[in-house]
């Protein structure tokens, strides 16, 4: 066989349309007789949910007047989503191209949503399992709702703050994703209504706890004001947060009460039981008793519910109003109108009274969505500007209020106030939330004025953010202010003193303190009450009391100071003057008589603590061999960090020696030696001499790794990393997490090929290098390795594809074709495989035969096989022969054009002209692909892609009956 005819690939499973035996291929681009319409369609999930986007076809099936079928290339009308063409048949007219006659294509829009209402996570408490909304809602175009099932991504509540949970829910065709907010709050206690229960034994308290913690308890706790005793009672709350509780039974005594949920708590209040029974009080106490009752009564504006008495023995209450909405009861009845009432409430015992009246309180009307009860709510809050105090938000059973502040270090959050040295302008949102519902109200450029400048102002404003919070386990420090003396005042010393030393005994016990604040001759104070001071507990903490607590330094001090170890803890020294008795314990004793203050710092897990020894007096050096070791010992210098041999200088008349706490880092003699990480030791240097024997402790000498070591350790640790042939990947690898016992991180300069993990992404088109980076990190010091490779392209999708346009049922192969099959797609083998190899060779050497004889050709890449059905017959080769000579002349400048990067060619009209054959026409060319290789006459346009592809082009020859395909690799772009 003739080289040449390798170019042809002439067989006819290349034919790009179903072929009808005897008949002709298109003449003209006018001779379309019939355009058929494509299958109508029904989409469903419109333009912006849809997981499947509506699309249109790209070719439509002709019928030519040679009785052929084609595709041509469509071009559509647009389909309507408006509201009024849902549920109707459209009719989408196309212009087909190279013919005047349209196409017409049959559409049907299914009603889509447009919009969705995004679900709201309620607020909740520090480790509370959140109420998870079940259902999403989308909005139809046609005006309906529907719901679909939600399902969350992973939820925490383990922290206080703001989270965002991730959501999906999917229908038919359409799919909903996004994320909500979950606000873990802290806990929220209102000020509780303390009142006497008629037995005069009992404090009742009713309040609220919003956002509690899980599994922290709440307590009523009644602290008697001269034995500081407490006396506990535990709090249920109701579900919305309310609770109701009396206290135990308590003794005639005065006391502070107040709520308690973990560390939080209310601001005290004192409140004095009195010998005998309530009814046996006076007026004036009856009196004073009514009126606290009738201001701790809830009465809100606007006044969405029933007003709650309290229940006191004895009192009565009534309400006189002058609107039928509000009776004496209390009931609150809402109409078809806004009503404003005005009321008086009275509280009757025996014959005594007393009343409040409150002015224009509106009731609104019953109509109320949850929008427009929240805007009332909204419409009563105000902000002062300027703004110089805390906001307090009101309180409403089912409604969460929040801020959203511009600058939460001026305001915050909770609505706390911070004022600083400058004035600042915030822009604050209140935001209300009831349900699924949330409406805000904003407040732009509220001032927040810089803090006043006399005395007084500083004063307040330092005791307003002086917070000394329950319980108390650690040594109180108070902050400085400058020209200003702050003191503390404990009210037993044994537990916590003036100074802000606790000390934790057996049992639990309760401190008042209070901190006074003195500036250019004014003075203010602010009282802690009821601070809990718990037992001195187990573990770390206890370790801590009991190290502290067996320490001993004793007064005159001559020698240096060694603190005992403290088994898996640290203890450090701290001394009020370096030069007469050092951080590390040495002792200087002078020419006079000297007091220190030592304190000694005790951490283990975390936990620190301190412990002072006041006023030690360092005597005066003595004379003779006792100055002369001080002196040599004062003199020593042994400096961090520590890198060469230690040489003591020489005591003259007396011995120095060296004493190591790592002997294997610095021995005895003073070597040394330097490892693969920083490590620290404490030397301690002896001198005696005529009997005296003094020592001086360098604590906490580094001791500096050796690079050199550490490099070379690492570097083993990278090369014994062994990834692999990492060419052409087409599978995921494994990288090792840790080599020679050293962790190992991986990443990837291409993540969207390889990820850090060696999780692998195929591109369709090409294959794809990569560089991994190994890195390994100790003591400081990284080394890194590279590994190069490539991925392999999943050029599979590439070839079925094209052979699905490509094949069809094939008409007979003769023996004079030798088929040059490609090698290659894409960069990826391709193997082929004839069935029956005495028809036709692997290699596509077609052989001689006397009948019509089947048999099929395979191309595999990768894991795919694609099957082509084949035949071949002999005949007389003269005319084809003729062709064969000379056509790979006449087609070697288009195979080119699609192998090379032109985007035009021009393609033969005619063959022949050997062996005495006259010159005959070539009637017409068709392309397989139609998108990329557009024929028009004998006119080639060539648009590429990212990817090679296997392109036939077909030929109809005069005098031959059969259509000559000719398959061609077409360059991608």
């Amino acid at each position: 066989m003739k080289k040449v005819v390798a170019l042809f690939l002439c067989f006819f499973l290349l034919v790009g349309f179903t072929i009808v035996p005897g008949s002709g291929v298109e003449a003209s681009s006018s001779s379309v007789q019939h355009v058929f319409s494509p299958k109508s369609y029904t989409h469903y999930g419109g333009t912006t949910y849809a997981v499947k986007k509506f699309t249109y076809p790209k070719t439509v099936k002709v019928r030519l007047s040679n009785g052929q079928y084609a595709y041509r290339s469509v071009k559509w009308s647009k389909v309507s989503f408006q509201k009024a063409y849902l549920n109707r048949t459209q009719r989408l007219v196309g212009t087909v191209h190279g013919t005047s006659k349209k196409a017409v294509w049959s559409v049907r829009i299914k009603n889509y949503p447009v919009r969705i209402t995004t679900p709201v996570i309620r607020s909740v408490g520090k480790k509370q399992i959140p109420s998870m909304p079940k259902l999403l809602t989308a909005h139809f175009a046609n005006g309906q709702r529907s719901t679909y099932k939600l399902t969350w991504g992973p939820r925490s509540t383990n922290t206080i703050g703001t989270k965002y949970v991730s959501y999906r829910a999917s229908g038919l065709n359409v799919a909903f994703s996004g994320k909500v907010k979950l606000n873990v709050r802290d806990v929220m206690l209102t000020q509780p209504v303390f009142t006497i229960l008629t037995n005069n034994e009992q404090i009742q308290a009713v309040g609220n706890i919003h956002y509690p913690e899980k599994g922290i308890r709440h307590y009523l706790i009644a602290e008697n004001r001269e034995t500081k005793k407490q006396y506990k009672k535990n709090i249920y709350p109701n579900r919305d947060g309310s609770y109701k509780v009396a206290s135990l039974p308590l003794k005639p005594e005065s006391y502070n009460v107040y709520v308690q949920s973990g560390v939080k708590r209310t601001s005290p209040v004192v409140v004095t039981l009195k010998d005998g029974q309530v009814p046996d009080d006076t007026e004036a106490d009856i009196r004073k008793l009514l009126k606290g009752l009738l201001l701790n009564i809830d009465v809100t504006n606007p006044l969405l519910q029933d007003i709650v008495f309290p229940q006191i023995d004895g009192v009565t209450f009534s309400i006189g109003s002058n609107n039928d909405a509000l009776s004496s009861s209390g009931k609150v009845t809402r109409g078809t109108k806004d009503e404003l009432v005005t009321f008086t409430i009275q509280a009757k015992r025996g014959e005594i009274k007393e009343s409040i009246t409150y002015t224009n309180i509106l009731i609104p009307k019953r109509s109320q969505t949850d929008e427009e009860e929240l805007d009332l709510w909204l419409n009563s809050i105000q902000i002062d500007n300027p703004l110089t105090k805390n906001i307090d938000l009101p309180t409403y059973p089912g409604v969460v209020f929040s801020i959203d502040s511009s600058n939460p270090a001026v305001v915050s959050s909770s609505g706390v106030v911070t004022r600083g040295d400058q004035d600042v302008y915030v822009n604050l949102t209140v935001r209300a939330t009831k349900g699924s519902v949330t409406r805000t109200k904003s407040f732009p450029n509220i001032l927040v004025p810089k803090k006043d400048a006399s005395a007084e102002s500083l004063i307040d404003d330092y005791l307003n953010r002086l917070v000394i919070s329950s319980p108390v386990t650690t040594n109180i420090t108070l902050p400085p202010l400058a020209g200003a003396t702050v003191t503390l005042t404990s009210s037993n010393q044994a537990v916590i003193t003036n100074g802000g030393v606790v000390t934790r005994g057996m049992t639990d016990q309760s401190v008042s303190l209070v901190v006074t604040v003195t500036k250019d001759g004014v003075t203010k104070t602010k009282i802690f009450l009821g601070l809990l001071v718990p037992k001195k507990e187990g573990g770390a903490e206890g370790a801590v009391d009991d190290y502290l607590a067996g320490l001993s330094i004793n007064s005159p001090l001559t020698a240096n100071i060694v603190l005992p170890p403290f088994t898996g803890g640290t203890a450090t020294l701290s001394s009020s003057n370096q030069a007469v008795v050092s951080n590390s314990g040495v002792v200087t004793r002078g020419t006079m008589d000297q007091t220190v203050s030592i304190t000694v710092n005790a951490t283990k897990d975390g936990v620190t603590k301190s412990r002072t020894f006041s006023n030690l007096l360092v005597p005066k050096k003595e004379g003779g061999a006792e100055g002369e070791v001080d002196d040599y010992l004062a003199t020593l210098s042994i400096t961090s960090p520590l890198t060469a041999n230690i040489v003591l200088p020489p005591f003259t008349g007396g011995t120095a020696t060296l004493s190591s706490s790592n002997p294997a880092v610095v021995s005895n003699s003073g070597v040394v030696t330097r490892g693969t990480m920083d490590q620290t030791v404490s030397i301690t240097v002896n001198a005696t001499k005529d009997g005296v024997t003094k020592s001086r402790t360098f604590s906490n000498l580094l001791v500096p790794k050796d690079d050199a070591l550490l490099t070379a350790e690492l570097d083993a640790a990278l090369n014994a990393i062994n990834l692999g042939n990492l060419i052409n990947l087409s599978t995921n690898i494994s990288l090792p997490s840790a080599s020679n016992g050293i962790n190992v991180s991986w990443s990837s300069n291409q993540p969207g090929v390889i990820s850090n993990t060696g999780v692998i992404q195929q591109d369709p088109t090409e294959s794809k290098p990569f560089i991994l980076t190994a890195s390994v990190t100790k003591s400081g010091l990284t080394r890194t390795k590279t590994f190069n490779g490539s991925v392999a392209a999943n050029v599979q999708l590439v070839l079925g594809d094209d052979v699905t346009k490509i094949k069809s049922t094939f008409g007979t192969l003769y023996p004079v074709f030798d088929l040059s099959l490609p090698t290659s797609l894409n960069g990826s083998p391709l193997t082929w495989t004839s069935s029956n190899p005495t028809l036709m060779t692997s290699a596509g050497d077609v052989r001689e035969t006397d009948i019509v004889s089947p048999f099929t050709l395979s191309v595999e890449n990768a894991s795919t096989i694609q099957m082509i059905n084949m035949s071949t017959q002999d005949v007389d080769t003269g005319l084809l022969g003729g062709l064969i000579d000379t056509l790979g002349a006449i087609v070697n400048p288009v195979v080119n054009a699609l192998g090379g990067n032109s985007q035009s060619a021009t393609l033969p009209s005619e063959y022949g002209g050997l062996l005495g054959i006259g010159a005959k026409s070539i009637t017409n060319w068709e392309s397989s692909h139609p998108d990329l290789v557009t024929i028009q006459g004998y006119n080639v346009t060539i648009k590429r892609d990212q990817q090679d592809h296997l392109v036939v082009l077909q030929a109809k020859y005069q005098g031959i009956n059969q259509p000559i395909p000719i398959i061609v690799k077409l360059s991608k772009q």
